[in-house]
């Protein structure tokens, strides 16, 4: 067993999965670090057909309780000087699945320790993918749960104080549901307006009158936010553009 101690070991591995992010369906490296760890740890894999993503499990026998960290990044730009900053262009581990998966490992580590003394099995899930919901549908499709009587996942909060867990009863994390939009208009010289079907003036509309869903489509208890965070129209100043358009791409997904 490594002597280095855990929180230090922890955050040697958050550190190296920061500086090399990947994005859905592309953390082969990632995927590749998690074995190579989970191995150095004498902890057993268990075969999984995905290309990415990793099972593994300590203990034997039932009752099966599995434990899942999502391992994905974002397609966002570091801007920071920090010494394991993303050495990736346009790739950053935001939304901290980076901490997520080195907490999973160092669960991983002390559950080995104690193994002997488990009544059952924890299964170890590396869920990719997280980002466009298609992760967790595709390791279920391939039979990570089979088995299993309860699951475990979390997320780190940065608004809480360290050191506290919080939970309630019901969904917590926003789900995120995509769509593009794109206004096909007819574009003029910016001083000829009159000879235009401005697709900017109808985004601006169109993006405000979307808004009144949350206000006067949906009840205010309800849990919803309409967030348009993408938006395109235009080259240039003096040029009204033939479309705009509010889009994404599936390389783009956001978490919601």
């Amino acid at each position: 067993m490594m002597t280095t101690t855990l929180a230090a070991w922890m955050t040697t591995l958050r550190h190296q999965l920061h500086a090399h992010p990947e994005l859905a369906l592309q953390e082969v490296a990632t995927t590749a670090l998690i074995k190579q760890t989970l191995t150095e740890l004498n902890i057993r894999l268990v075969d999984y057909p995905g290309e990415t993503g990793v099972v593994a499990e300590i203990g034997h026998g039932a009752p099966i309780i599995a434990l899942r960290a999502d391992i994905d990044a974002l397609p966002i730009q570091e801007d920071n000087e920090l010494s394991f900053r993303s050495t990736i262009p346009g790739r950053m581990h935001a939304c901290g699945h980076d901490f997520h998966t080195a907490a999973l490992l160092g669960g991983a580590r002390l559950l080995k320790v104690h193994e002997a003394d488990l009544n059952g099995t924890v299964r170890l899930i590396f869920q990719p993918a997280e980002e466009g919901h298609r992760g967790a549908k595709m390791m279920i499709d391939n039979g990570v749960l089979a088995g299993v009587r309860a699951i475990a996942g979390f997320h780190n909060m940065p608004n809480l104080p360290v050191g506290t867990l919080a939970m309630k009863s019901g969904p917590l994390m926003a789900s995120n549901d995509n769509f593009d939009v794109t206004i096909l208009g007819q574009g003029a010289h910016a001083a000829m307006s009159e000879a235009s079907h401005d697709p900017i003036v109808t985004l601006g509309e169109l993006i405000s009158n979307l808004q009144t869903i949350r206000s006067r489509n949906i009840a205010p208890d309800a849990a919803l936010v309409l967030t348009i965070a993408a938006v395109q129209a235009g080259t240039t100043f003096n040029v009204i553009p033939k479309y705009g358009e509010f889009t994404r791409h599936d390389s783009d997904l956001q978490h919601g």
